[in-house]
């Protein structure tokens, strides 16, 4: 069954959508008819919205509300007896206070630093601080539930890896190639033809290096792993920053220069008969 903070979000939820559609069909001028409910409900594709202002604000207040009941539902509202009963415990151990070491705050540090320089450089890195400051945002608020849900670490450890990896490893996957083939590229085409090619083969050479590190030194600490990954995150984002600063390097116009040379080796063109008969005349 439902907890109180799964059932108080989704009645919001559902609030907001009625108050959505009513408001939307009130404030239209056209008359009551199937369009006026097929407006609301398709955000204007087919149908009629009245007030756009007040009917975006009540719909995102939908959407907010059902994501966190939704949320809320798949942790059991944080409840530690029906966290334990979920994994197959009895009962459910006294909740210690958090050990481990919290990673969250250097990306919200490295989204807002995305987010100052996209202001003054390009809409691309303002989105990328946005997207970083929703995962920081998300990912934070599941590890304090995580690490409070019972007193066992490992049972938290298990209950948040039951919920967050089969969300994080393939997101996880997609953002870190993403943003490197962005960042990378920005710089390739800002460095001269030698450096571009020799970045273009150092840069899978590191992270080949770095890996089989990884691998072979399974001792290694998280720390040492998380220094990896923060090095090489403000690498890429000073560099990539520089390059869209500096703007790409000229490659020159070669498509013009070949038809003046073209043009140049060509003889003249005689002149038409009709004009070569004035003349002698």
């Amino acid at each position: 069954m439902f907890k109180t903070g799964t059932k108080f979000f989704y009645g919001l939820a559902g609030f907001a959508l009625v108050a959505a559609v009513l408001h939307a069909g009130y404030t239209g001028d056209q008359q009551i008819g199937m369009d006026t409910l097929l407006g609301p409900l398709t955000g204007g594709w087919k149908g009629y919205v009245g007030d756009h202002v007040a009917y975006t604000i009540l719909v995102s207040l939908f959407f907010v509300s059902l994501g966190t009941g939704i949320f809320l539902a798949a942790v059991r509202d944080g409840d530690a007896e029906a966290g334990a009963e979920l994994i197959g415990l009895d009962v459910a151990p006294e909740a210690p206070a958090p050990v481990m070491v919290n990673y969250w705050p250097l990306v919200g540090a490295f989204s807002f630093a995305c987010l100052a320089l996209g202001l003054a450089v390009g809409s691309s890195l303002f989105l990328i601080g946005i997207a970083g400051f929703t995962i920081v945002t998300f990912e934070w608020a599941v590890r304090a539930w995580s690490e409070r849900a019972t007193g066992d670490p490992e049972t938290n450890r298990v209950l948040r890896n039951q919920l967050m990896h089969p969300v994080e490893l393939p997101g996880l996957a997609v953002i870190l190639v993403a943003a490197t083939v962005f960042f990378v590229s920005r710089i390739l085409l800002a460095l001269p033809k030698l450096g571009s090619i020799i970045l273009f083969g150092a840069v899978p050479a590191l992270i080949l290096v770095i890996g089989a590190v990884v691998v072979m030194k399974p001792q290694l600490s998280q720390s040492v792993i998380a220094a990896f990954v923060v090095v090489g995150a403000l690498a890429l984002l000073v560099g990539g920053t520089a390059a869209a600063i500096v703007g790409e390097r000229d490659h020159g116009d070669h498509g013009h220069d070949s038809s003046e040379t073209h043009e140049e080796g060509l003889a003249p063109l005689p002149a038409p008969a009709s004009t070569l008969i004035q003349v002698g005349n």
